[in-house]
């Protein structure tokens, strides 16, 4: 009789009923998908309060936790039946991977841009400030030249 006992309390352990999910563990899932109600802009479902799309969800993700589903089943199951649209940041992989690398492009082309615009700009400084230093050489010739003709002109006179 004591190993009767004993058998039935080890299969009712072991057969116990999986704890309930709780608010956090349903929050980190929640934080990796995005509500699609249409009404607000891509809010995280742990932070919306949309009462027609995100609490239900939030719902059911507690229901799949609690069934015993993992956290990546519940993200692969939303994204089963809403696509990767539903995920908060798109996975670092095929086409969406230019998600990931065409904001650091853009950065790095829009700072060679500057840099040679400023050294075209540079360049072309240096040019006109050469010009209007031969431009003055030339105007001190000809006021040189200008001096010794008056002088000249002044001297003829006396």
């Amino acid at each position: 009789m004591p190993s009767a006992l004993l058998l039935t309390t080890l299969l009712l352990l072991g057969f116990s009923p999986a704890q309930a999910a709780t608010r956090e563990e349903i929050k980190s899932v929640a934080e990796e998908l995005v509500c699609l109600c249409g009404n607000c802009s891509r809010e995280s479902l742990a932070t919306c309060v949309c009462t027609d799309f995100a609490v239900p969800e939030r719902e059911a993700i507690g229901s799949a936790l609690d069934q015993g589903q993992t956290r990546q089943q519940v993200i692969d199951g939303y994204i089963a039946r809403f696509g990767s649209m539903g995920l908060a940041s798109p996975p670092s992989e095929g086409f969406n991977l230019l998600a990931w690398i065409a904001p650091g492009a853009a950065l790095l082309f829009g700072i060679a841009l500057v840099r040679t615009l400023l050294v075209n700009w540079k360049g072309r400084d240096n040019d006109e400030v050469a010009q209007a230093r031969s431009a003055r050489a030339d105007r001190s010739q000809y006021q040189d030249r200008l001096r010794r003709e008056l002088d000249q002109f002044d001297d003829d006179d006396k």
